[in-house]
């Protein structure tokens, strides 16, 4: 009877995750299969940037165990409960708003060690029943690798598209491949693939340096038959603009050659 029991609560909170997203326009997973490849800077300047055009954007953080969308976005709150009990997410600008589980840690540095119905069920929570204003673009920034954070969202919104990002080192093509066949099996439709840090610009001379194999990334993408979005430079000088401004590169620089090419993109979403 539990067992009855708890299956029975575990599809009522399901179907309240699938009603919820109906409301959301445009949905997109970033998502690569390995860390370090900028998939949350991606994320959030890519939502930024439709904020700013006037869109209504939701920007969601699936990365349980080590969440950084705050950090991201340069805003330290506390999420709050409406008089129905459904969290609030914050408000980071005009037309932006952003939920992740920093805002519901005591310290920053408290380490979360849930296994995976647990996860299942706060990302449930953070979908269905959370005061998600109408939207037109929902963004979710996921961890990497494909386990159960990225399986639960893409399980259950059946409308939703995958962002590949990636950089051209043969260890990151080799994950993000893993991620590009789970989309497959689980018949999620890819947007494209983004090709990030393909190149350093110099701070001095203002020169590109390439990092990696230029065309691994490009290349991937035609292999898989998956649409080829862009690539996206370093600019050490644009990073520190937006350290020092505590906003977003695409607020911070705009007159960069990372934020332009970050506007570029957007513009395929």
């Amino acid at each position: 009877m539990t067992t009855t029991l708890g299956t029975l609560d575990q599809r009522l909170r399901e179907k309240e995750m699938f009603d919820a997203v109906k409301r959301f326009g445009k949905k997109y997973l970033i998502l690569s299969g390995k860390g370090g490849v900028g998939k949350t800077t991606v994320a959030v300047n890519l939502a930024w940037t439709k904020a700013k055009l006037g869109y209504r954007v939701g920007l969601l953080d699936v990365d349980l165990h080590g969440p950084d969308l705050g950090d991201a976005l340069f805003i330290d709150a506390r999420l709050e409960v409406d008089e129905d009990k459904r969290l609030i997410p914050v408000e980071a600008a005009p037309n932006l708003w952003v939920l992740t589980i920093q805002h519901l840690l005591s310290r920053k540095d408290e380490s979360l060690m849930w296994r995976g119905p647990r996860k299942m069920r706060a990302i449930i929570q953070f979908i269905g029943e959370t005061a998600w204003p109408e939207l037109d673009y929902f963004f979710i920034d996921s961890p990497p690798g494909t386990g159960d954070e990225t399986l639960t969202v893409i399980r259950n919104i059946s409308d939703l598209k995958g962002v590949i990002v990636s950089t051209g080192h043969r260890m990151a093509i080799s994950d993000v491949s893993k991620a590009i066949d789970c989309l497959k099996l689980n018949n999620t439709p890819i947007h494209g693939l983004v090709d990030n840090f393909s190149a350093l610009i110099c701070p001095d001379c203002g020169k590109q340096v390439p990092l990696f194999d230029q065309g691994a990334t490009m290349a991937l993408a035609e292999q898989e038959n998956i649409p080829y979005l862009g690539s996206l430079v370093m600019e050490p000088k644009a990073v520190r603009q937006s350290d020092q401004a505590k906003k977003p590169l695409v607020e911070a620089a705009p007159n960069s050659a990372l934020a332009k090419q970050i506007v570029s993109l957007a513009e395929k979403f």
